[in-house]
């Protein structure tokens, strides 16, 4: 695999090296600054390494979690507080030689790959850097196999499950595109639901859309939910068109896991006030789970930002359960479910390929879990584009209670949303509040910390790691920002104080 990186120099350049800013692009689309880069901090797709001598012995371990994940930038000479401290001008050549040979050494990373390390002289100090592309198989580097979410480089060698899936993606092959031949068009699916996503496509469009004009069995092959195996060439109903048109029985013997509880938790907190378990098609799913939401919340009408009265309760609900149905592991056996609580909103469903971290709309990274059912939702105009759910869910939640939302993308992927309303906001208010990070303000993981340390101010990192999942070191980060905006201080030392608030979030 080459590394197709082009590269830019601005304000100059030495005879051997850029100077200044630096910019790089990707394949010719994304344009990067380095110092941008740096400044922003390490992030799911940007490593940072100091280097003297020799290689970092983990810096592989990060090579492979990139070409496994996502891909990602690697650049050598700054740490863990992005201090630019620079690579000893007199090894630079043995580290870029040195790091090539390891690439193409099956030892060290395998499948081989090409790739170089480049270098860049930033405020006087040397540094290596390279970007390694997403791989379409699964590396190796020792006989470990490593991916990489928000805080850092994460062994799976043993996870068997999640390198298997891996594994799919990388090949594109998901769980909805499971073929069942012996399954009977005619005769088990339920028709009157394909002719009613035949209406939705074409009100979804200004003229008239090809399904209508479409046998059952061209639309099924046309949205992707009746395939052929190019290897075994059985052909058949997919996973995907079983779940949305299968009648009950069929759907329960093909995925018994296609299912959602809903729950109402207002007076009996152990068990519940009213449920509807909900075993059928993704169709009828998505108006049953609607109906129950709409039954037992509060219908508040707001002006959004272009001064439309909208029911920020109804798109919240919408876009929920569209990401349930869309963005749920399909195979895995937990419930998808949505609780009501008096002062809450929870919407939870199977994630085995997590990130461990809460979300907001500056760190969320969409991918499609099952990239089938989510383009035959956009056509027929229930869902948008990938990712669009998240920045709706957190305006919305904004307008309806004047509080963000919750988003924990862990094995469960969790949803709060705050029904209970404490005050008004004006439009400046719920703009800075939806704009937090951007303002200089605390994130979602940042209030996290700062509220462990309000209830306990001698919390140790080691504990707060364990009660979170974060990194000790994005701990240590957030302490940092956490001191230099005032929020905390330091009283005596490192072993034996403990933490000073000074003032609280918002």
């Amino acid at each position: 695999m080459t590394n197709s990186l082009k590269y830019i120099a601005i304000e100059g350049r030495s005879s051997k090296k850029y100077t200044f800013s630096f910019f790089i692009s990707i394949g010719g689309n994304k344009i990067m600054d380095i110092k941008e880069l740096i400044k922003k901090g390490e992030s799911i797709n940007v490593e940072f390494k100091t280097a003297n001598s020799i290689l970092p012995k983990s810096l592989f371990e990060t090579v492979c979690a990139f070409l496994n994940t996502n891909g990602g930038y690697i650049i050598l000479g700054v740490n863990d507080k992005n201090e630019i401290i620079g690579v000893d001008e007199y090894y630079v050549d043995k580290l870029k030689k040195d790091f090539t040979s390891k690439c193409n050494n099956e030892e060290v990373i395998n499948p081989t790959i090409y790739c170089e390390l480049k270098e860049i002289e930033v405020n006087g100090k040397i540094l290596l850097y390279t970007y390694i592309e997403e791989s379409k198989t699964v590396h190796k580097t020792k006989n470990k196999v490593f991916i990489r979410n928000y805080e850092g480089d994460f062994d799976i060698t043993n996870n068997m499950n999640l390198i298997v899936q891996i594994h799919n993606q990388k090949s594109k092959i998901y769980d909805e595109d499971k073929i069942y031949p012996y399954i009977d068009i005619e005769n088990d699916l339920n028709h009157e639901l394909i002719n009613k996503s035949r209406r939705l496509a074409d009100a979804n469009i200004n003229k008239r859309h090809p399904w209508l004009d479409m046998s059952d069995l061209e639309l099924l092959k046309s949205a992707g939910l009746y395939k052929k195996d190019p290897i075994t060439k059985e052909e058949g109903i997919t996973l995907a068109g079983i779940m949305l048109f299968g009648k009950d029985r069929v759907i329960l013997n093909a995925n018994p896991y296609c299912r959602t509880d809903a729950i109402l938790r207002v007076d009996d907190l152990d068990r519940y006030d009213d449920r509807d378990f909900v075993e059928t098609n993704l169709l009828d799913m998505y108006d049953r789970l609607l109906d129950f939401i709409k039954k037992y919340t509060k219908d508040r009408f707001t002006l959004n930002d272009k001064n439309i009265r909208v029911s920020a309760m109804s798109i919240i609900a919408r876009e929920m359960v569209l990401n349930s149905l869309i963005h749920r592991s399909i195979l895995d056996g937990h419930t998808s479910r949505v609780i009501i609580y008096e002062d809450k909103m929870i919407m939870e469903n199977p994630n085995s390929f997590s990130t461990m971290r809460y979300l907001t709309i500056h760190n969320y990274f969409p991918f499609p879990k099952n990239p089938t059912l989510a383009k035959f939702f956009r056509e027929i105009g229930y869902a948008d584009e990938l990712g669009s759910g998240i920045k709706r869910i957190t305006e919305n939640s904004l307008l309806y209670s004047g509080k963000l939302p919750i988003i924990e993308d862990k094995e469960m992927f969790r949803i709060t949303i705050p029904l209970v309303k404490d005050k008004m906001y004006s439009d400046e208010e719920l703009k800075k509040l939806s704009n937090k990070d951007e303002n200089n303000e605390l994130n979602s993981d940042e209030k996290i910390i700062l509220s462990m340390l309000v209830n306990n101010p001698f919390i140790t990192a080691e504990e707060m790691s364990e009660k979170t999942n974060f990194s000790k070191r994005k701990i240590y980060r957030i302490y940092d920002k956490l001191k230099e905006s005032n929020y905390i201080e330091r009283n005596g030392s490192d072993k034996n104080g403990s933490w000073k608030i000074i003032k609280k979030q918002d």
